[in-house]
């Protein structure tokens, strides 16, 4: 299963959590509800579902979901397009 970036998935997100800025905190949290209505909307599924949705990311694991989830939570913030790549960052002491 494959997670979509859509204005439906944007939008419940935002309203369910006030911001995305928000939203990243509660997944950084590993908050079960919160990484459960991102894999939940990201497969724009009924609220029928939430169950199935619940289960999977517990069995799952939210230590291994939350960077994904949090990609992309950046991807929906990014209207749908895929976030720019990162500069390759300096690998020395303190950055340099």
């Amino acid at each position: 299963m494959t997670l979509v970036p859509s204005l439906g998935a944007a939008v419940a997100l935002c309203r369910s959590h006030k911001d995305f800025a928000a939203l990243l905190e509660q997944v950084a949290k590993y908050d079960l509800e919160a990484c459960t209505a991102v894999v939940h909307h990201g497969l724009a599924r009924t609220s029928d579902e939430w169950e199935q949705s619940a289960e999977e990311v517990y069995e799952t694991g939210m230590v291994e979901l939350a960077p994904h989830l949090i990609r992309f939570v950046g991807i929906l913030a990014n209207g749908g397009k895929p976030l720019p790549k990162e500069e390759e960052k300096p690998s020395g002491p303190f950055g340099a």
